[in-house]
């Protein structure tokens, strides 16, 4: 179970820290930071079928796709993402961005952060170009069905298709 301030490292430099996890408050929402480097690896897209999930940009610019529609935020500026909207981010600007982060409720999405992460290291990946880190998010995500799923058939697919070959070869 996350802290508040535990510190999940992924390959990219990107660190997702928890400000409130869900814990504190009986798992009506999760808060982070996502401390993201420019190019970032993002996630693919994906919906919350039951959760909002919201995003404050403390610092720098931020892009976040919501159904569809590619939005520039900059610093504080918000989005919301309605329960079932397909959604995913990116940071383009060529700069570090900080973003604050809920999901309402929050599910297990902390620890969806805290594996992906585990998972990554522990399988010696360094890098955000190294071809497994597709795979092993794959594996990962799929785990959290309840917290986060592939969007449409065409992410479904090559996910479920990347996470038998993790099983396979890693």
């Amino acid at each position: 179970m996350a802290q508040a301030g535990d510190r999940f490292p992924m390959p990219d430099g990107s660190v997702y820290v928890v400000r409130s996890p869900a814990a504190a408050s009986a798992g009506a929402y999760v808060e982070m930071d996502f401390i993201l480097p420019s190019h970032c690896v993002p996630p693919p897209p994906h919906v919350h079928r039951e959760q909002v999930e919201e995003y404050e940009v403390l610092e720098g610019s931020f892009d976040v796709v919501i159904d569809g529609t590619w939005t520039t935020l900059g610093a504080g500026d918000r989005a919301s993402v309605p329960v079932g909207a397909v959604h995913t981010f990116a940071n383009r600007s060529g700069a570090t961005v900080r973003v604050r982060n809920w999901h309402r409720p929050a599910k297990r999405f902390e620890d969806f952060i805290a594996q992906t992460s585990g998972t990554l290291a522990a399988h010696g990946v360094t890098r955000r170009r190294d071809p497994r880190v597709y795979l092993l998010l794959s594996q990962v995500m799929l785990q959290y069905g309840e917290t986060l799923a592939p969007a449409r058939r065409r992410e479904a697919l090559p996910m479920r298709a990347m996470a038998a070959l993790a099983r396979r070869l890693l």
